[in-house]
């Protein structure tokens, strides 16, 4: 998940990163206190299991969010 075409802008404050590994997800949202950000997630077509997500991050954590996907994936 760390890779650069996984992440990008949102709003003129903000961004999407996506994530496939849930449990990276929810570190990301527990370190960066993003618990209440938006989460988009997908499904795999039977809408009983969710693949992937996209979480919203402002501009002032994405640097640090970045940095963390860069060190951990």
């Amino acid at each position: 998940m760390g890779k650069q075409e996984n992440i990008w802008k949102f709003n003129d404050d903000e961004w999407k990163v996506h994530f496939t590994d849930s449990d990276l997800l929810m570190q990301i949202k527990i370190k960066f206190d993003l618990k209440d950000s938006m989460t988009i997630y997908y499904e795999s077509g039977s809408f009983s299991k969710e693949t992937s997500w996209d979480i919203v991050v402002p501009n002032d954590k994405l640097e640090e969010v970045k940095k963390f996907l860069k060190d951990n994936t």
